[in-house]
C-alpha cells in the first residue's frame, strides 16, 4: 500500500522522483524476504501441528518416526 502512495506522489511531480525508487526498493524488499518468510513459516507450521497433536494424544503419548519400531 505505501509503495502505491510513493509511486503516485513520484508520478505527480518530477521533483519527487525519488518515491519512485523508493517504491521499487520495497519491492524488491519484499520479493527477498518472502523465501525467508516461508522458510521460517511452513517449520513453524509443522512443528505447531506437532505439538497440538502430542496434547490431543496426552502426555505419556511417544513419536514413533519412521525405524523407531511401532508403526
Amino acid at each position: 500500500m505505501v509503495s502505491i502512495v510513493f509511486l503516485v506522489r513520484a508520478d505527480a511531480n518530477v521533483d519527487d522522483a525519488a518515491y519512485g525508487y523508493l517504491a521499487l526498493f520495497l519491492w524488491f524488499g519484499i520479493a527477498a524476504a518472502f523465501p525467508v518468510l516461508l522458510a521460517l513459516g511452513i517449520p513453524a507450521a509443522v512443528m505447531t501441528l506437532r505439538v497440538r497433536r502430542h496434547k490431543r494424544l496426552g502426555r505419556d503419548a511417544v513419536h514413533r518416526g519412521p525405524g523407531a519400531g511401532g508403526q
